[in-house]
């Protein structure tokens, strides 16, 4: 059966478990295979960018609710985008005075800047999303690429209840082959392409 959805996963995991009493626990599975996935697996496929407002007189900002990792941010102005260094939060110097941003980092839950915003600015954050499949966001781009590895680390979620060494190993061992080509592929894309942020000029644009 094809595997594209959230729900086509469950089924299918119910399929492979053949278990009616694991049913209920799927998703429970999914969910731990996904805090998994999240740890071992930084894929381009998860690499995601969104427009967010920093508003005039404040230097901080909620990170977006997917937000995994940073990658870089902007600043976007109508002549281009301005890059900022990430500075790591305990050596980010603060201004109280208002001003255009110089620097960021993650403060918590939080982008932080180095002073308060003189305007509002429109930001451009470059990041990781976590893998989070539900009911209102039923497929990801892991899942539409790799439906394998999203459906191996369920089965090793649901290993400890079947109780079988053999077939627990079996499943550790299609998820690592599954990783392993997944990221053979993330490898190959990488060396092929430069990312547009990377590019010379690109970085720190000006107006």
């Amino acid at each position: 059966m094809a595997i594209t959805t959230y729900a086509e996963l469950q089924a299918a995991a119910a399929n492979w478990l053949a278990r009616s009493d694991l049913a209920a626990r799927i998703p429970e599975f999914i969910t731990l295979a996904e805090v998994r996935l999240n740890r071992v697996l930084r894929a381009r496929l998860a690499e995601a960018e969104q427009e967010l407002a920093l508003p005039a007189g404040l230097r901080t900002i909620p990170l977006p609710a997917a937000f995994a990792e940073p990658l870089a941010l902007w600043l976007i102005r109508s002549a281009g985008r301005l890059a900022l260094p990430f500075v790591e939060a305990a050596l980010l110097g603060v201004s109280s005075l208002r001003g255009e941003p110089c620097a960021w980092t993650i403060d918590g839950a939080n982008l932080a800047f180095d002073r308060p915003a003189d305007q509002p600015y429109a930001v451009g954050l470059r990041m990781l999303r976590k893998f989070a499949l539900s009911e209102a966001e039923p497929t990801n781009a892991l899942l539409a690429g790799h439906p394998d590895v999203y459906l191996f680390a369920t089965l090793c979620e649901a290993a400890p209840f079947l109780r079988d060494a053999e077939l627990a190993h079996a499943y550790e061992a299609r998820l690592a082959r599954a990783l392993a080509e997944a990221n053979e592929k993330e490898a190959r894309s990488r060396a092929a392409q430069t990312l547009a942020t990377e590019l010379p000029g690109l970085m720190r644009e000006r107006a």
